[in-house]
């Protein structure tokens, strides 16, 4: 069965990649449109009566190990170069999937059921609610995509874009703005594929020239990027890093609260979720393989103290490999706080210490799971792990003490992994 895993180059369209049986199977599960849902199965029967889909669906599954979402694109014929979008998914990380997955330039009116989703799907899709005889639609392009996108030489440092890229340089102004940066053709080019929501690119004049710029800046204006070239001067004035990146992107910032106001959780999960807690990790590479660790276990999200460092500074951002802007990141001010949310909604927190009696191979999981990691030189503070209901700890042989804070979240979310697959 074909998944979408975690890049958009394993997107699964393909009719002899999906199992079309286990997505009615989830379809009839999991979503309230029934009649989308019927649509679909007649869809499906006369494709295999007939080997051609009437009307033309385009389908994109999520999960890994099991089937997480289902998106269902289906031709609209009340507006040009659109989409009817019905969005079935149990989790924050496949709703994130399948929103990236959407393709650019194309209108979609999606069909909101919950209101989770809703609250969720304005990271990607620029639109607004529309009510209409049949129930609440989010009509929404993805973006960075829009008909008014730009492809142009810039010249002048006060030029609007750059006096804009400027202003993202402190982590204040890439809150303030909700954009963060990606440098380097490998990023850029995943920040491409995965279907990030771009606002800017801009690249040196020796970047077209190369294989890989003539590429990918095709590609970028084949989707309605705006895409600016600036000469290596400009470009240094822009960025502190060095050697001076050939190409960055600004791409849109999401980074909700991980409680409401009233302190329930803003997070939506299913019985079977996986949630990573960090607790003031201060390096950012070491975040950043924190999180790109966490990306490949799977995890259905991933919740960051506010102190620490920033997930948007451009060295997390380059160790995360892409991790930074695919995970649903969450931020919270007490983790205190957060853990006991998460307690009194029926999840297993667990605070991995070195101090715990309990070892790690001895636990048994519980679904769904919060793992808790602290500071890569102090580990958990005291109050986290007084919160934790449980604290777990890596058994070691002799002569270690410790473990790199983002080697340690792997052996944890793979054991977590082995016991019940994420």
């Amino acid at each position: 069965m074909g998944y979408i895993r975690r890049t958009r180059r394993d997107l699964s369209r393909n009719v002899f990649m999906i199992n079309y049986d286990k997505v009615i199977v989830f379809l009839e599960k999991e979503s309230s449109a029934a009649d989308a849902v019927s649509r679909f199965k007649q869809a499906y029967h006369t494709f295999c009566k007939t080997d051609t889909w009437s009307p033309a669906y385009q389908v994109f599954v999520t999960g890994w190990q099991r089937l997480d979402g289902v998106m269902l694109l289906e031709p609209e014929d009340t507006f040009d170069n659109g989409y009817r979008v019905h969005l079935t998914t149990t989790t924050e990380r496949s709703l994130r999937e399948l929103l990236l997955a959407f393709p650019r330039r194309y209108t979609g009116l999606f069909h909101i059921n919950e209101k989770w989703i809703e609250n969720r799907i304005h990271d990607v899709v620029e639109g607004d609610v529309i009510q209409t005889d049949t129930g609440s639609y989010y009509r929404g392009i993805k973006r960075g995509s829009s008909t008014s996108a730009e492809q142009r030489t810039v010249t002048k440092r006060k030029d609007t874009v750059v006096s804009h890229i400027h202003k993202l340089a402190s982590l204040r102004g890439k809150l303030e703005h909700s954009e963060f940066i990606v440098e380097g053709p490998l990023i850029v080019e995943r920040a491409v594929t995965d279907g990030l929501p771009i606002k800017t690119i801009l690249y040196t004049t020796g970047f077209v020239a190369t294989p890989e710029g003539k590429v990918l800046l095709t590609r970028a204006a084949s989707e309605n990027l705006s895409v600016y070239q600036v000469n290596d001067g400009m470009m240094g004035s822009i960025t502190t890093t060095r050697p001076v990146p050939s190409i960055i992107a600004s791409v849109h910032l999401s980074y909700p609260n991980f409680l409401s106001a009233s302190g329930s959780l803003n997070f939506h999960c299913s019985p079977r979720c996986v949630l990573l807690i960090a607790e003031n990790i201060g390096n950012p590479d070491n975040l950043g393989m924190t999180l790109r660790t966490a990306d490949a276990a799977g995890v259905s999200g991933v919740l960051l103290s506010d102190s620490g460092a920033s997930p948007f500074h451009k060295n997390c951002i380059r160790a995360s490999r892409g991790a930074v802007g695919r995970l649903p990141l969450f931020f919270t001010r007490d983790i205190c706080d957060a853990i006991d949310a998460l307690r009194v909604s029926g999840w297993q927190v667990l605070g991995a210490t070195a101090s715990a009696t309990n070892q790690l191979h001895e636990m048994e999981f519980i679904r769904p799971t919060a793992i808790v990691v602290g500071n890569e030189n102090t580990g958990l503070s005291a109050d986290a792990r007084d919160c934790c209901p449980q604290l777990v700890r890596i058994p070691m042989a002799s002569g270690q003490s410790s473990l790199n804070v983002g080697v340690a979240a792997g052996i944890l979310l793979y054991e977590l992994t082995r016991h019940h697959r994420i």
